[in-house]
């Protein structure tokens, strides 16, 4: 594991700087959609890991000087770069919808962009408070879920670069807004993605279904016969079909770049078999 910071926070007290940081990262997901083409599979919305910056940040919204938005961990800010650098910033806590709002479109107006008013939502999340922020113990908090991210993104990487000529198209490691999961989906068919074989493999921060964060590998459809999951990952059952590795089965010398390769392995054996 990359980086054991991560393990010095509960995993399962991370669900308030959770809760706060979904919000915040949909600033830069509504200046993606209301200024990029809308992608098929809504892909014009999803942010990358920007590891040196342990930041969340969106698509380029235009050539000149590449504008991007983005949300730091290290420090509960919302981050504007050009050319790849960070030019200005704003601490997100203590800040309304109202106050974020004015932040982002001034940006977004001195580049000739549309601003994150013209964002059409397909979903909605509640209403936040973000003086959370200021509270030191979901500040640790906050920071030890950039950890995760950034740690997912490492063992991730490798997965990626292990089997992405399985993939019919070039599989690329995103943070999908809604869910707030970082992963990679590897296509092993053409066609309708409701019924051509996927692998999907990442990280979520946690949800309904665990309070904590959790990797998963997930084949698609799911295999009638479920193969054995490579010990510790277990078979999620209820609601979705995934094997899963809670983060708090993780230990310092577990090495996830490791199993999720072999989780991998294990996913398209099952669809092949199919």
């Amino acid at each position: 594991m990359p980086d054991t910071s991560l393990l010095d926070v509960d995993p399962k007290a991370l669900t308030p700087a959770r809760t706060l940081c979904h919000a915040a990262i949909q600033w830069p997901s509504r200046a993606a959609r209301a200024n990029l083409p809308a992608a098929d599979d809504d892909g014009h919305s999803n942010l990358s890991w920007h590891q040196g910056l342990t930041a969340l940040v969106g698509h380029p919204l235009a050539e000149a000087r590449s504008p991007q938005l983005g949300f730091r961990f290290s420090d509960h800010h919302l981050i504007w770069l050009e050319s790849g650098a960070v030019a200005d910033a704003l601490d997100c806590a203590g800040q309304t919808d109202a106050t974020l709002t004015e932040w982002c479109n001034a940006h977004l107006a001195a580049s000739g962009l549309r601003g994150v008013e013209h964002a059409e939502m397909p979903y909605s999340l509640d209403a936040v408070d973000y003086a959370g922020f200021t509270d030191t113990h979901i500040e640790a908090q906050t920071r030890a879920l950039g950890a995760w991210y950034g740690a997912a993104e490492s063992a991730l990487t490798v997965v990626v670069s292990a089997y992405r000529d399985r993939a019919v198209t070039a599989p690329n490691l995103r943070c999908w807004p809604h869910h707030f999961d970082l992963g990679v989906l590897f296509a092993l068919d053409t066609g309708d993605p409701e019924h051509a074989r996927s692998v999907g493999i990442g990280l979520s921060p946690g949800d309904a279904s665990y309070a904590e964060p959790y990797y998963y590998c997930t084949p698609w459809p799911p295999p009638e016969a479920l193969p054995e999951a490579p010990e510790p990952l277990h078979w999620h059952r209820e609601g979705f079909v995934s094997m899963v590795m809670p983060a708090t089965r993780i230990t310092a010398d577990t090495d996830m770049a490791r199993l999720l390769t072999t989780a991998a392995r294990v996913a398209f054996k099952a669809l092949e078999d199919t």
